[in-house]
């Protein structure tokens, strides 16, 4: 899975995902089989790509064993393999090719419950997938590159890691760095856990010109901090790329960020696995952000800390991460299937905090949700967990981020807010160090609020199902009452929601909430004035079905018509599909006519169709979504392909216009590709280079 541009602020999961990597493996191979302590010493060269190591693994076995089954990524050549007592091994490898798989037989059996210890010698090159690919300046290796033989992706494991590097070189792994010295050409470092963490992703960089930015924790008052001790600091490396770049945030915003994040997660969840976080920025081979979250360290790509100050930018991204640091890195899935309690919660976690500081930002999250999540097609259950990684990325998003973010909005509507909080923060703590389900998240639920909750578990995780929730006014006695209906449509007999309802009078809001009970609860309001209109769950809290959502999934249908890749016979067909698409909703309820108008008008100016070309253009440039991101993205889009097209026709002085007014946007949008059209271009060009172009042509004239 590659990450698309930053069109669609898209979160690169800080999960395993076994389509990125060229060693796809299940991470959850059972309970037969798990790592308890892992001691390695590896050598690595970011230029070369390469990487020797040994490894000592101890290991527990969970049945009686004669022989044992874990992963090595399948570009490292395995060399030997010895336990405790100095005997070599066979072992043999998967026949499927690009399988991690390997086979060990051991010289004595392995009891159940008891551990042995096997020594790994082993070197290749290792080239991991996107969106972090190896670069001269450093080699960053996740827990899905099987960079190390694994038992099991999230086994919790005290780690005592060694890394031999080129001097010019740091390193960057999960716990304390204990020492660092050298040995000729090389630096060696020494990191090691205090604790059983569950991650072993490690990192390699060129050594900054600049010193990191520490942001310490001041102490929380004790009625905010419920007992809990906060995490000590945040230290952030300061990228070199990213502070030659006159534009880009200051050193040190990404951590200044980070702080609050961690401190409001630390109230509401306890401390995190680890004391302090360190935030690393890298170039990353994709265009567009990127994260990933270990024990006590997070990746971004350089796109992150160059923008760290503009809030629009990609506003859920920084809090979504700094979330996986609890969920998987403090409480790990069981299986793939309870991936929903790391990625969705994450997203919902993030959603929380902007809801506080970017209520905006926390908006657009759920409007984009509640239109693109409900209306993707085919929906995938979230019981699918990280299976919905493995897909194309719009599935994953639209699944296992933004309707599992919803889920847990609903759940809020079925027990409150309260309840839900309590319930993460025990989930949370009893689970710590371990790994948990979502019927272990179902049970502490049912016991914080006494009720059960499989309909809701089966209905919102096992199924795709979305209800349909309307409201019929009745007539009523009195001026000063407010009668209704509430109808409820595809949901379980048992199954309830708490709907929420703004009545506009003509002295005020008058708010209030009803409790479905079943497929129609009736109603009743005093209001201080007649009632002039009813908006059925205002802030959008229930996941269903909404017009918004009606009209996306329509639109969509339209142009699935659309083939891959046009050619010229094809163009006058694809013009009227996205017509057709712009016809089904004319008052724009998906918030999707700019970036229809836009495409629209690229394809209108590919045909030799200019006045039409230009009035769509128009229509983007002075039109709106739903994020402000994807508002400068489809205006900055528009204003290169309008100043096009005024350039074809003669009109310089209109195309350094546009060309001026496309260069006045936001950096972060600027750094993304023109998009393709019909006409092939030349080369890749980022719009800041597009629009940099066209001003150039325009002067000329």
């Amino acid at each position: 899975m590659v990450l698309p541009a930053l069109a669609l602020i898209g979160l690169w999961p800080a999960m395993p995902c076994p389509a990125q990597s060229t060693a796809s493996q299940n991470p959850f191979p059972g309970t037969a089989l798990s790592a308890e302590r892992y001691v390695i010493d590896v050598t690595l060269d970011p230029e070369k790509f390469t990487l020797s190591a040994r490894v000592d693994a101890t290991l527990r076995c969970g049945i009686d064993l004669g022989s044992l089954e874990l992963s090595l990524n399948p570009h490292l050549r395995l060399a030997a393999v010895h336990d405790s007592e100095g005997h070599a091994l066979s072992w043999q490898r998967s026949n499927r090719v690009g399988s991690p798989k390997i086979s060990i037989v051991l010289k004595n059996r392995c009891p159940a419950g008891k551990t042995i210890q096997l020594r790994f010698e082993y070197a290749g090159t290792l080239h991991p997938a996107l969106p972090f690919q190896p670069a001269p300046n450093h080699y960053f290796l996740r827990d899905d590159d099987v960079w190390y033989p694994q038992a099991g992706a999230f086994d919790f494991t005290e780690n005592d890691i060694t890394m031999r590097v080129p001097a010019q070189c740091e390193t960057l792994a999960s716990g304390k760095l204990l020492g660092e010295h050298r040995e000729g050409p090389l630096a060696v470092y020494h990191w090691e856990t205090s604790r059983a963490v569950n991650g072993r992703a490690i990192a390699v960089f060129a050594r900054p010109k600049h010193a990191p930015v520490i942001q310490e924790l001041q102490a929380m008052p004790a009625a905010d901090r419920g007992g809990a001790a906060p995490p000590a600091r945040v230290e952030e490396v300061c990228s070199d790329e990213v502070a030659s770049i006159p534009s880009a945030a200051p050193c040190g915003e990404l951590s200044r960020r980070a702080l609050p994040i961690l401190q409001k997660f630390t109230v509401l969840l306890g401390p995190p696995p680890e004391s302090s976080l360190t935030i690393l920025p890298l170039d990353d081979a994709a265009e567009g952000i990127a994260g990933y979250s270990a024990p006590g360290m997070l990746v971004v790509s350089n796109s992150v800390a160059r923008f760290a100050a503009e809030s629009a930018g990609a506003p859920s991204l920084l809090p979504h991460e700094v979330a996986h640091q609890w969920f998987p890195n403090g409480v790990a899935p069981a299986s793939a299937a309870d991936g929903w309690l790391a990625e969705s919660l994450a997203e919902y976690l993030a959603w929380r905090y902007l809801l506080d500081v970017n209520p905006e930002a926390a908006r657009a999250m759920v409007a984009e949700a509640m239109r693109d999540a409900v209306a993707y097609t085919p929906a995938r259950p979230l019981s699918l967990g990280l299976e919905l990684l493995g897909g194309p990325w719009s599935a994953a998003r639209a699944n296992l981020y933004q309707r599992g973010m919803l889920v847990f909005r609903t759940l809020e509507t079925t027990i409150d807010r309260e309840r839900v909080d309590r319930a993460l923060a025990e989930f949370y703590k009893r689970y710590e160090g371990r790994s948990a389900s979502i019927a272990d998240f179902r049970a502490v639920c049912e016991q914080i609020t006494g009720r059960d909750l499989g309909w809701f578990f089966d209905y919102f995780i096992q199924g795709t199902e979305i209800p349909t929730i309307e409201l019929r006014r009745l007539p009523s006695e009195s001026p000063g009452i407010v009668a209704g209906e509430i109808s409820v449509k595809n949901l379980p007999p048992e199954g309830s929601v708490r709907v929420e309802m703004a009545i506009r009078t003509a002295q005020g809001v008058v708010e209030h909430s009803v409790a479905t009970r079943g497929a129609v609860t009736t109603f009743t309001v005093n209001v201080p004035a007649p009632a002039l209109g009813i908006a059925l769950d205002p802030d959008q809290r229930i996941l269903r079905w909404t017009e918004a959502a009606e009209r996306s999934k329509a639109q969509a249908a339209i142009l699935a018509a659309l083939p891959d890749a046009l050619t010229a016979d094809e163009l006058p067909s694809a013009i009227e599909l996205y017509r057709r698409a712009i016809a089904v909703d004319p008052e724009d309820a998906s918030s999707t006519a700019q970036s229809l108008h836009e495409r629209l008008g690229e394809l209108e100016s590919d045909h030799g169709e200019m006045q039409a070309a230009l009035a769509d253009l128009e229509a983007a440039i002075n039109g709106h979504s739903l994020s402000l991101f994807d508002t400068y993205l489809w205006r900055a889009k528009a204003y290169y392909f309008h100043g096009e097209a005024e350039l074809h026709d003669g009109r310089f002085e209109g195309a350094m216009e546009d060309a001026r007014a496309g260069l006045s946007l936001p950096d972060f949008v600027l750094l993304n590709s023109v998009p393709a059209g019909f006409a092939t271009r030349s080369k890749s060009l980022t719009l800041e280079q597009a629009l940099e172009s066209l001003r150039d042509a325009a002067s000329r004239h």
